[in-house]
């Protein structure tokens, strides 16, 4: 299967499906019971920023800034 071929299988099956590109279309959807009772919820997500563990995800980014504080750090 090609690239284009996957992309028209993509949006073949967006096309068909059950909900739109939409809020009036979202807005149908029902959450579970259990969501509506839910009480607390968390959401941690560690990537490769998290390995320094200093300032922020641009990190690795920022360490090559003269002017950002992560540079000093590094």
């Amino acid at each position: 299967m090609t690239q284009k071929d996957y992309l028209l299988q993509i949006d073949s099956v967006i096309a068909n499906g059950k909900f739109k590109d939409n809020n009036a279309s979202l807005c149908t959807h029902t959450p579970p019971e259990w969501y509506k009772n839910a009480k607390f919820g968390i959401f941690i997500h560690w990537g490769v920023y998290s390995v320094p563990g200093y300032s922020n995800e641009w990190y690795s980014r920022e360490m090559y800034d003269k002017t950002k504080p992560s540079y000093r750090h590094h």
